[in-house]
């Protein structure tokens, strides 16, 4: 859409219009336009004004006016595109006006949008009307180019001048913001820097409670040998009682030590992050947390060979006191409560929950297992990796009266990896079946059907607790009883991933 009246005579000014209107349409075709007759009085009539007055009267006249320009600057070229070629047709103009300079500025005036500047449209309308009226003076012509060239390069400078002032309230600002990240940098490495001091002040604090601990737990072990040379002097139910008594300040102690081992796994976690953001206090922090798991292995085998040491007990106080061998089978009378043991392979658990999006409740299948019956022996197998910290789940089995046994995985040559309980927990179950009427196997693993058929050859009950899906058919067969793991005996699966095997 080309330009309207009103920006028409703002972009050309008096002086550009009557160049314009004298140079493009004659006097007696202007008065027929605007319906007037042009008043000269004594001197030439200024056709600008008369056109301007006539337009104000009556506005539809600027439009009839425009259209006939329009007509008659077409064919006299088209302008130039960019600034820069359309300032160099301006400067040729200036210097040597022709019969289409009224046209240039026409189409200048009457684009949709502005090429140039409003104000440089306008200068260059005004010198090219002097140029035009200089008459074929050429120093007039000279100087009206050089003050055209002069206001350009003004032009030009200022521009270049708010370009350098932009640039240089941008490079403020970046500066401004530089300063304000180094004082936020600084801060946080003072809040690390507190942190970190901190962390030290809690490491002496849990290292002292873990030194008190491990005094417990040695007086506890002494306990028990004092408790296991009086055993042959004192009666049954005084030691189940003291036995009671002890067991429930060894859970005491254990369920602190799990609190410790909780505080220490959020420590980590702190002196990790500290680690990242300290560089050089990373080499400190990894040997403190190498000292710490050193520690934490020592702790657990001393609690291994407590619960050895309870196991141990407990299997002699459950004998029927008058000197039996201990591999003789005693043959359970009607009315009796039978003996039971269960063994579970916890890797074959795992992976038939993990199916299921559950996890196994171990305390669960414990009492489910024992309901009813006398638990003699509660087994674990436990397949361990060295990327997965399984030692918050080995205690956790502990405090259930589970024995925990646990070997590492190995990855052969070729990158596969072997870890299985099949031979050690067959051989535990046989050697156990002379003093249990149950033998309760928590697995899957169709390997096991010859254990069960030996066992029952031995006259003692076999029980299976397994998966539908993933247990061997002729596992269920072999076996006396086979219960189906449900939703009872499991949990959902949880974010802690060291508890999952």
């Amino acid at each position: 859409m080309k330009a309207a009246w009103t920006t028409y005579l703002d972009r050309l000014g008096p002086q550009g219009l009557r160049v314009v209107l004298e140079r493009m349409i004659e006097p007696s075709e202007l008065e027929s336009l605007v319906g007037r007759r042009m008043e000269t009085g004594e001197g030439p009539a200024d056709p600008a004004l008369f056109v301007v007055d006539a337009v104000a009267e009556r506005p539809d006249l600027g439009g009839t006016l425009l259209e006939r320009l329009d007509e008659l600057a077409d064919g006299r070229g088209a302008l130039p595109e960019g600034e820069g070629p359309l300032r160099q047709l301006i400067a040729d103009q200036l210097r040597a006006p022709d019969d289409a300079s009224p046209a240039l500025l026409h189409r200048l005036a009457r684009a949709d949008e502005a090429p140039l500047p409003v104000a440089e449209l306008r200068t260059a309308a005004e010198l090219i009307a002097a140029a035009l009226e200089a008459d074929g003076r050429p120093a007039r012509r000279e100087f009206v180019a050089k003050v055209a060239s002069d206001r350009a390069s003004l032009k030009e400078l200022e521009q270049e001048r708010r370009e350098l002032e932009a640039r240089v309230r941008k490079l403020e600002t970046q500066l401004a913001r530089a300063v304000e990240r180094t004082a936020a940098l600084e801060e946080r490495l003072a809040r690390r820097l507190n942190e970190l001091h901190a962390a030290r002040q809690s490491e002496r604090s849990e290292r002292e409670e873990r030194t008190r601990l491990a005094r417990e737990v040695e007086r506890l072990r002494r306990r028990i040998e004092q408790l296991n040379e009086r055993r042959a002097q004192e009666r049954t139910g005084e030691v189940s009682t003291a036995l009671r008594r002890l067991t429930r300040e060894h859970r005491r102690a254990a369920a602190a030590l799990e609190k410790l081992r909780e505080a220490e796994r959020e420590r980590r976690e702190v002196v990790r992050e500290n680690s990242r953001q300290v560089v050089r206090l990373a080499g400190l922090v990894e040997q403190l947390v190498a000292l710490r798991e050193a520690e934490s292995r020592q702790v657990a085998a001393a609690q291994q060979e407590i619960l050895r040491q309870f196991g141990d007990l407990r299997r002699e106080l459950v004998g029927d006191g008058e000197g039996e061998r201990p591999a003789a089978r005693t043959r359970r009378r009607a009315g009796e409560v039978q003996r039971v043991g269960l063994f579970v392979d916890v890797q074959n658990m795992f992976y038939g929950a993990r199916e299921r999006g559950a996890r196994v409740d171990f305390e669960a299948l414990l009492a489910t297992a024992s309901e009813g019956r006398q638990l003699v022996r509660a087994v674990a197998y436990v397949v361990e990796a060295k990327e997965i910290d399984q030692s918050a789940f080995i205690h956790l089995l502990q405090m259930k009266a589970y024995e925990v046994k646990r070997k590492p995985l190995r990855v052969r040559a070729d990158r596969t990896a072997k870890g299985n309980w099949d031979l050690e927990m067959a051989l535990d179950a046989m050697s156990s079946a002379d003093n249990l009427d149950v033998v309760v196997l928590a697995t899957g693993d169709g390997d096991f059907v010859p254990l069960v058929r030996q066992l029952k050859m031995r006259g003692v009950r076999v029980e299976v607790y397994g998966f539908r899906r993933s247990t061997a058919p002729d596992l269920r067969e072999a076996a006396d009883r086979f219960v189906a793991i449900g939703r009872k005996l499991l949990r959902d699966a949880g974010p802690r991933k060291t508890a999952s095997r």
